[in-house]
């Protein structure tokens, strides 16, 4: 399964409103509580009770996997001729650890007929993304090539996170959420790169390179913006669309 980053904050959504119908009070982790829909403090607290006590161990009566670090199984970016970051970029296999210090600071949207986009803002001190990958193509003016191990770090992001549902009734009392679209930003104050294994393992051209791409992380992280919220935001409707597609929304908040 494809993972990423939003998923996992609407993962623990589902934790922190569902975990109290299902199972026994006795065999479900304390602290978390089933939440109004439309108590937006109560989500956002749901949340960070979550991300501080269970990012590491995940919670098995909720099937919540582990958070930090996660895994995600692929990741891919492609070529825009009109960048001047214009790439072929994959990981595979890769960790994301951090995610336990995240801070949720609004959650806003959800309603009973779910006529409104939802919304998730939080802030991560710092995002690592280490394993895998291979990169062709040019970055601003010179070629790059490469297959190795990466390690990015992502300072102080602001992740902003926009889902739109549609209700599906079924049944009297049986209200499923659809997922129309799902759309992710993510603003880091800085960006490092270190990849393994460019140019074949040639230092003094894989040298220049992590100078040009580490002076010039905010004009190279801009250029990609668009093509990685876009993969974000498909995986993100394709996971979700399973996790709500059999969960009513009856069962996860009180209406």
């Amino acid at each position: 399964m494809e993972l990423t980053l939003p998923v996992v904050l609407l993962l623990l959504l589902l934790g922190c409103a569902s975990v109290s119908v299902q199972g026994h009070a006795s065999e479900l982790p304390s602290g978390i509580q089933r939440c109004e829909i439309q108590d937006q403090n109560c989500v956002k607290n749901g949340v960070n009770h979550v991300l501080r006590n269970f990012a590491k161990t995940g919670i098995k009566e909720l099937a919540l996997i582990p958070l930090d670090p996660l895994h995600v199984t692929t990741f891919k970016i492609a070529r825009n001729p009109n960048s001047p970051v214009n790439i072929d970029l994959s990981f595979h296999e890769v960790d994301i650890l951090g995610l336990h210090l995240g801070n949720a600071k609004q959650v806003s949207g959800f309603t009973p007929d779910l006529s409104r986009k939802v919304e998730l803002i939080m802030d991560v001190p710092e995002i690592i993304v280490k394993g895998p990958y291979a990169v062709d193509g040019r970055v601003l003016i010179l070629p790059i090539v490469g297959k190795g191990k990466a390690v990015i770090r992502l300072k102080d992001c602001k992740i902003r996170a926009q889902i739109k549902f549609k209700a599906v009734h079924k049944g009297e009392h049986q209200t499923f959420a659809e997922v129309e679209s799902a759309s992710v930003d993510i603003d880091p104050s800085h960006v490092t790169y270190h990849l393994e294994g460019l140019f074949n393992g040639q230092k003094e051209l894989s040298d220049n390179m992590h100078v040009l791409i580490n002076e010039n992380w905010h004009e190279i992280f801009n250029e990609l913006k668009p093509s990685i919220g876009e993969a974000f935001g498909l995986i993100t409707k394709s996971v979700l669309g399973r996790i709500f597609g059999k969960l009513p929304l009856e069962h996860l908040f009180v209406l």
